[in-house]
């Protein structure tokens, strides 16, 4: 008995474009030459004075959504890289490092409600308390916060990783061989804090042992029909257009935080350590 196996209009389109031999495929590239410096940490007690729970949601938010788009070297990434390194180190050595400094000098508002906003719940509470807020700083913050959580809803990261060996033969090699994406932001307390010391022992070696991957990777098959082409297209350009779009709000915040950093400055009569073009360490003020 014979078997017949109709396939669908779009199912048969699929096929016969991949049918065609080799794929020509156009590749959307999102990369970082250096790290966007973000000192934060004067900034929290301009949101705790609204909120005690306040800096944390902000930061969770703010970072959940840089995410989307980049590796952001934070806390997070310092403390990971300073419990690597403490480990073999004699405990004179590990004093005398820098090392121990990255969980000391966490700020106690974040120490205190770290644990608090963890997933989704930060949006909600910001969304709550945005209305009563009293300080324009504060409300600006959040507002664009909210704003670039609004922009990137639905998106997530377009790793690299993500690409198959279907789409480019061999990219498995390739991976096995690339190093970890640059970062696009570094987020600290203050400058040359402990953070930016982590940063920097890492950024000092990135690309030493071969390529880094780019942050971003979207790729468009010229291959397929018209129709499906027309929505890789939509797709890809929809999601540039999202993380520009979501980007433009975090700058707004990162100025916020920038002047409320300047102003911290000059009332401790320091000077800024922000590099005007980017350092060895690939620190930049942009």
């Amino acid at each position: 008995m014979d078997y017949i196996f109709d396939l669908s209009p779009r199912e048969r389109d699929e096929a016969e474009a991949d049918a065609e031999g080799p794929k020509t495929v156009l590749y959307l590239v999102g990369d970082y030459e250096a790290a966007a410096s973000i000192p934060i940490g004067a900034t929290l007690p301009h949101l705790e004075r609204e909120h005690e729970l306040l800096p944390v949601a902000f930061y969770e938010v703010f970072t959940t959504n840089l995410w989307k788009w980049t590796r952001v070297y934070d806390y997070a990434a310092a403390k990971e890289h300073a419990d690597m390194w403490t480990d073999g180190l004699s405990e004179e050595e590990t004093k005398e490092s820098v090392y121990p400094k990255v969980e000391s000098e966490l700020p106690e508002c974040m120490g205190r409600h770290g644990a608090t906003f963890k997933g989704k719940k930060a949006v909600p509470f910001l969304q709550q308390i945005y209305p009563e807020l009293r300080s324009p700083i504060a409300r600006s913050l959040v507002k664009h916060v909210l704003e670039m959580n609004a922009r990137g809803r639905g998106f997530t990261h377009a790793w690299p990783g993500q690409i198959s060996e279907k789409d480019i033969p061999g990219i498995r090699d390739w991976f096995t061989e690339a190093e970890d994406c640059r970062p696009g932001c570094l987020i600290t307390w203050y400058e040359n804090d402990a953070i930016n010391a982590c940063f920097d022992e890492e950024a000092q070696h990135m690309g030493e042992n071969g390529p880094c991957e780019p942050n971003v990777l979207l790729g468009i098959n010229l291959n397929k029909p018209a129709k499906q082409l027309d929505r890789q297209v939509r797709k890809v350009f929809g999601h540039a257009a999202a993380m520009l779009e979501s980007l433009a709000s975090a700058a707004k915040i990162v100025e916020t935080i920038r002047e409320i950093y300047d102003e911290y400055l000059r009332e401790h009569r320091l000077n800024s350590g922000f590099q005007a073009q980017p350092s060895p360490a690939g620190l930049r003020e942009e």
